[in-house]
């Protein structure tokens, strides 16, 4: 049984598809993460904030082989929405869908943020999910030429994740600000942003110049704003030219801080020059240090999950570099954090347990999901940790287990007093 998103009705078809998405909610523990977070946990492992869609939150990843780059983005950008409502409403089922596609519908209608929609024929006369289907169909559709869409491989489309965070203000804020207004000028900074990003090192890479055109035609931006963001990129510009005056949620300036990462990393290292203009953008952005390592990783962990088609990994050197670039940022959370892990190591045997046979053999896979429990329990009083687990967890788990060991040595060490004395 397969969908179509190309196709007439395929919205209806998507949620007869997904019966097991209760679960799928239940996955993050919401005790630890916030509303943001959440979004964040279950839409950055899919790739749709990068432009890379890899995977899908609700719908079984087989479908994603057989579908085209936008299909996959029409469905993505479905699940984000129907996640958003489900987090600010606490429950969705098939019994009241018709009211959450309707609440999609209204949002793009309200703020006005899909003018192309209004020329599709008989438009009013359509149900509520080939309203969705219409609108959906126009938000993917990037406005403008682009003679290569794959330019970089990643960050085509990218910016259909600011609908997520709209929407999200729409459900919760009063109106008293002009969503309209507020996402135009959220446009322009974020190309403003890759503008600066690509400059940041004195030279800009061909992909870096492909970036700024893709972000230039899908932010859509009015003829002024346009040259304003060609400004940026022809002259000389700094992060003291821009504002961010709406850039207020963690999730907005968290994706802020990503796409620069990203724009950067046409290779995988990063010169002193980018390093610093990356500082002082998490300045800019009123970011913590932490926010700035959680980003690289997660960044990190997904181009390692997806290597096979990363314009950033070219051979095993690569590889073994963006490891080890991941495994150093670990070292700093989990050495700021050490006293605290320290202690909640000795309360737990079977997690020191764990740590130690991986360090002789591979875990199995029912032992690693062990380890990604306990690190959630661990998370509690270490946030940190929830953030680092969301994403390619998998992947990093290798590097993090071999790093605790040696920055916390007493906890390994109490435990084996302790299987002496049982002894």
């Amino acid at each position: 049984m397969g969908i179509s998103p190309s196709s007439k009705g395929w919205v209806k078809k998507y949620f007869s598809l997904i019966e097991n998405y209760e679960t799928v909610l239940q996955k993050f523990p919401g005790s630890i993460l916030n509303s943001e977070e959440l979004v964040y946990a279950f839409i950055q492992p899919t790739g749709l904030m990068y432009g890379h869609p890899t995977s899908f939150v609700f719908l079984d990843d087989g479908f994603i082989k057989k579908l085209s780059l936008d299909e996959s983005f029409k469905i993505l950008l479905l699940e984000g929405l129907f996640l958003v409502d489900y987090i600010h409403k606490g429950k969705i089922n098939h019994a009241n869908l018709e009211e959450s596609l309707t609440r999609f519908v209204s949002f793009y209608e309200n703020t006005q943020l899909e003018k192309a929609k209004k020329g599709w024929l008989n438009f009013s006369n359509l149900d509520v999910f080939g309203k969705v289907e219409s609108i959906i169909s126009q938000r993917v559709k990037i406005k403008g030429n682009i003679a290569n869409k794959i330019v970089s491989t990643y960050l085509y489309n990218s910016l259909l994740f600011h609908d997520l965070v709209l929407y999200q203000d729409y459900l919760t804020v009063s109106n008293s600000f002009n969503l309209v207004e507020k996402r135009s000028e959220i446009m322009l900074d974020l190309v403003k942003i890759v503008a600066l990003s690509a400059k940041s090192d004195g030279y800009i890479s061909d992909e870096e110049k492909g970036i700024f055109k893709i972000f230039l035609a899908s932010a859509n931006l009015n003829s002024n704003q346009k040259h304003e963001a060609e400004t940026f990129f022809e002259t000389s510009k700094s992060l003291a030219d821009i504002d961010f005056i709406f850039e207020k949620s963690w999730l907005l300036r968290r994706f802020v801080l990503e796409i620069a990462i990203l724009t950067l990393w046409t290779d995988t290292g990063l010169s002193n020059l980018e390093q610093q203009f990356l500082i002082d953008l998490t300045d800019k952005l009123d970011l913590k240090i932490a926010d700035r390592d959680n980003a690289h990783i997660a960044i990190q962990s997904f181009v390692l999950s997806n290597h096979d088609d990363s314009l950033f990994l070219k051979g095993k050197n690569d590889v073994e570099l963006m490891l080890s670039g991941a495994g150093k940022r670990w070292s700093k959370i989990l050495g700021r954090n050490k006293d605290k892990l320290a202690i909640e190591l000795k309360n737990s045997k079977e997690l020191v347990n764990l740590i130690s046979k991986s360090r002789q053999h591979d875990l199995t896979k029912d032992e690693k999901e062990k380890v990604k429990a306990h690190f959630f329990d661990l998370a509690k009083t270490i946030p940190s940790l929830a953030l680092f687990m969301l994403p390619g967890g998998a992947v990093i788990l290798p590097v993090v287990l071999k790093l605790i060991p040696n920055l916390v040595p007493s906890a390994f060490a109490n435990n084996r007093i302790e299987e002496e004395e049982e002894e």
